[in-house]
């Protein structure tokens, strides 16, 4: 029996047309990794007067895999797509560049994709329905810039074929050398105000977004269905101590809002049009950490909850542009 290597381990993924019907995976993402893992909830019973459970009975069975990886103008979108809502990409003009934008509503269910998943090899591989990312996490300093979050899916189904010959997606890395922070009072103002020396690290993260539907039926081997849930979304800057870094606390003490913007741009895709993302975020000051030391610089982590704002409409919202037309 042949053994399994871990070294040509691959993930593949499929757009589903309907939640949880499985599709071929067809596309093979290159900065991101996702690891499935098998969960079930097992009931066992032991007798009274017995040492050991006489029996174990499956309750629900499902799989959860996490997600990690460069952060790239290309598979972000996918994730993106996943958690904070679908809409069709805009070309730019007469090139080949598409801008996808991302906003969660405040009053509505969004319309999510979700994904089919194969993991493994040509000697063993699985693969698991109705991937819902239900986190996502964007991590960045002037080392890296780095993606994290999770997916709930259907049971897992093992010994599959992986599709054949997916389509590989090129990756276009997200630099730390491309990246702007801006804070601003105003929504109309957002962008305008660039925070140049103060800013160390930051985080954005978005979590808790569905919950799985488990109803009393034979027919399913899984969960049904989903529903959205109360997400958590926070950004959290690392600020140095001075005049401008401790400018969240009066903020902070007047419930006051503040519009930021993590901006980063790339190359050109096409034209006069470039790869960049631009996330935009209402945030009220939530917490706020002990200070540190950052490489020398006396700084505190300031955390931001995403807030909606009845003037701009949303909480927030994020913006791609790179060369994919579609999912």
């Amino acid at each position: 029996m042949t053994i399994p290597s871990t070294l040509v381990q691959v993930t593949q993924i499929g757009v589903e047309a309907t939640p949880g019907t499985a599709v071929a995976a067809n596309k093979l993402l290159q900065a991101v990794e996702i690891v499935p893992s098998i969960k079930g909830n097992v009931q066992s019973f032991r007798p009274r007067g017995s040492k050991f459970p006489t029996l174990a009975a499956l309750g629900k069975d499902w799989t959860e895999a996490r997600i990690s990886g460069q952060a790239v103008y290309t598979d972000i979108v996918y994730l993106l797509a996943g958690i904070l809502g679908y809409a069709e990409p805009a070309k730019q003009g007469e090139s080949a560049a598409y801008k996808w934008t991302f906003t969660p509503a405040q009053n509505a269910e969004d319309s999510i994709k979700t994904f089919t998943v194969e993991c493994g090899s040509a000697t063993r591989a699985g693969r698991f329905a109705y991937g819902l990312v239900n986190s996502f996490g964007l991590s960045f300093d002037r080392d890296k810039v780095e993606l994290s979050g999770a997916m709930l899916g259907r049971a897992y189904e093992d010994d599959i074929t992986l599709t054949a010959s997916p389509t590989a997606i090129d990756p276009v890395p997200i630099q730390p050398t491309e990246l702007a922070l801006y804070i601003d009072d105003k929504a109309a103002d957002v962008g305008k105000t660039q925070i140049e020396a103060e800013a160390l690290q930051g985080s954005f993260e978005i979590g808790d977004r569905f919950g799985a539907v488990w109803p009393i039926n034979s027919s399913l081997a899984s969960f049904g269905s989903h529903v959205e849930t109360v997400p958590t979304a926070t950004l959290k800057l690392f600020l140095a101590a001075n005049d401008i870094g401790m400018g969240p606390l009066a903020a902070m003490r007047a419930g006051a809002k503040r519009w930021i913007r993590i901006a980063a741009t790339g190359p050109v895709a096409d034209d006069t049009h470039h790869y960049s993302l631009q996330l935009d975020l209402c945030g009220t000051v939530s917490e706020v950490g002990e200070s540190s030391d950052r490489d020398g610089v006396y700084a505190l982590e300031w955390t931001f909850q995403a807030t909606h704002d009845a003037t701009w409409e949303k909480a927030l919202t994020v913006a791609v542009v790179d060369k994919l037309s579609e999912l």
